[in-house]
């Protein structure tokens, strides 16, 4: 993709959003929102079949800055009432318009840093030798197959990695492609991810918060509303005054739905040191493949359903975006889900509304995850990168069968880690 075609597609929903808004305030509800709606699919065909010229559900459509646009504009236009109608408007609200203020700057900072950040990279060899050492090493274990090397970057792949299609990259302890965010999330940009998130959330409720405020204390009591709103009088009267100001703030009221699960999902991931795709994988191959013990090694593993050898980037993408449909899919079948199953996974929705998922969440041993330390060690670990387990996480690529030794001072600990690239401290039969 051109350069100039990149910056187009990211710009066009901003453009579009105002067109659409502005829609909205200048016509009656009735023509106004079935306009807007028809502007709305004029800007996704825009950008699919003009300037990308892709099916809406490929990956050059999901590995574009569409989404990130769609992101930004939002941002853009919150913003901007905000500056020009709100803060002035509500001089009596100085909390909740700094609350919003810092919210909208956090989610900003960390919106840019998702989708700048490498999201984990994984070393590759110095050159041909060292290849071809790591080869013969993991051929002679028995061990050279698509979860310990990938083919693409001509790597070994540590543990908890991913080779993602789409950024065409592996990424240390991938949890999924995010289009939203222009990059994939892993460990290194996953915090920022979050915090994008959870600032997202905040701000939508402090700015919504702020335009009932607003028409409670701007709107006159004997404004007449329009004859042909269905709403009651009262919110009649107060769309009327500021449509464009109630447009923005209905959708980034939509917003609000689906970024609190996703979040509420992403912490609650946290807390139990999994990933998302992870997840996605736990009812087919249980957790990393069930090379959870390191007992297993990191065999190919067969299935016991299908009897499909699990080679690592060949199984079906838990992204479901963008990668390769499944061969035991007939297109006719596919093709019928393929609407409602893209929104769930554009939305990240997907993996909770899976009952395999679910079942397998359900019924899932705490044993089966060696990195799972409980909640509070979980949230560190993650919060510091790896540095509380003492994991490399972009040069992980064994767990040891006995554990790891305990931190200083504890007693209930199960694993101690050396620093950031020290690796783990094996511990003894007879210490556990």
């Amino acid at each position: 993709m051109q350069h100039n075609t990149k910056i187009a597609v990211f710009l066009v929903p901003t453009l579009f959003f105002y067109i659409i808004f502005t829609t909205i305030s200048l016509l009656p509800w009735y023509t106004g929102l079935c306009l807007a709606a028809a502007e709305f699919f004029g800007m996704h065909h825009v950008v699919t079949k003009v300037l990308l010229d892709a099916p809406p559900s490929s990956t050059a459509v999901t590995g574009s800055p569409y989404f990130a646009g769609i992101i930004f504009g939002s941002l853009f236009f919150v913003g901007w009432e905000w500056v020009t109608v709100l803060v002035r408007s509500t001089p009596g609200y100085a909390v909740t318009n700094l609350c919003f203020g810092f919210c909208f700057l956090l989610c900003c900072y960390n919106f840019f840093r998702s989708v700048t950040l490498d999201p984990g990279a994984c070393p590759k060899p110095a050159d041909e030798a060292e290849l071809k050492s790591i080869i013969e090493e993991l051929a002679s274990e028995g061990r050279l197959n698509g979860q310990t090397f990938c083919v693409v970057c001509m790597a070994r792949k540590p543990l908890r990695s991913k080779h993602c299609r789409v950024c065409d990259r592996c990424t240390a302890r991938f949890d999924h492609h995010c289009p939203w965010v222009w990059n994939c999330v892993g460990v290194s940009n996953h915090r920022q991810f979050i915090m994008f998130i959870l600032s997202l959330v905040l701000g939508v409720i402090c700015f919504n918060y702020l335009v009932y405020a607003y028409f409670s204390h701007n709107v006159p009591s004997d404004a007449v509303p329009a004859a042909s709103c269905i709403l009651p009088t009262t919110l009649c009267s107060w769309t009327s005054q500021k449509p464009f100001l109630t447009a923005v703030s209905i959708w980034a009221s939509l917003q609000l739905l689906w970024t609190s699960i996703l979040l509420l999902a992403q912490l609650w991931q946290v807390t139990k040191q999994v990933t998302t795709l992870e997840v996605s994988n736990l009812s087919r191959f249980g957790f990393m493949g069930g090379r959870g013990t390191s007992a297993l090694g990191q065999e190919g593993l067969t299935h016991p359903k299908q009897g499909q050898h699990m080679m690592g980037d060949d199984e079906p993408n838990p992204d479901g975006i963008g990668g390769h449909p499944s061969a035991s899919a007939p297109g006719q079948r596919q093709h019928s889900k393929s609407s409602t199953a893209f929104i769930l996974q554009l939305l990240g929705l997907d993996r909770l509304t899976a009952k395999s998922n679910r079942r397998a969440l359900a019924h899932s041993s705490p044993n089966s995850n060696p990195f799972d330390q409980g909640v509070w060690r979980n949230c560190l670990d993650f919060w510091t990168t790896g540095r509380e387990l003492g994991v490399e996480y972009g040069s992980l690529y064994d767990v040891p069968s006995d554990g790891f030794a305990k931190k200083p001072g504890e007693e209930n600990g199960r694993w101690k880690g050396k620093g950031r690239k020290g690796g783990y401290e094996p511990v003894q039969a007879e210490e556990v």
